[in-house]
């Protein structure tokens, strides 16, 4: 019996950069946003993610984006 993929919401983690501490390590903090439509194009969901960082401390940068998507399968 083949098996059958139906895709469920997705998710973006996204990793910002929060600068330097007084040990000059870098500080890096990860937030995660859920239930993204499956069907949003990376486009769309990256015009997302620069807007919300556009309302972060000037300071703060992104450092990655890594998209999740999520299937059910089933036979």
């Amino acid at each position: 019996m083949a098996v059958v993929a139906t895709p469920n919401q997705s998710s973006v983690k996204v990793k910002y950069d929060y600068g330097a501490n007084v040990d000059g390590d870098r500080v890096y903090k990860t937030k995660t946003f859920g239930s993204i439509k499956n069907t949003a194009t990376n486009d769309d969901i990256m015009a997302v993610v620069n807007s919300v960082s556009g309302l972060m401390k000037a300071d703060v940068t992104v450092s990655a984006t890594n998209r999740i998507d999520n299937y059910s399968l089933s036979e």
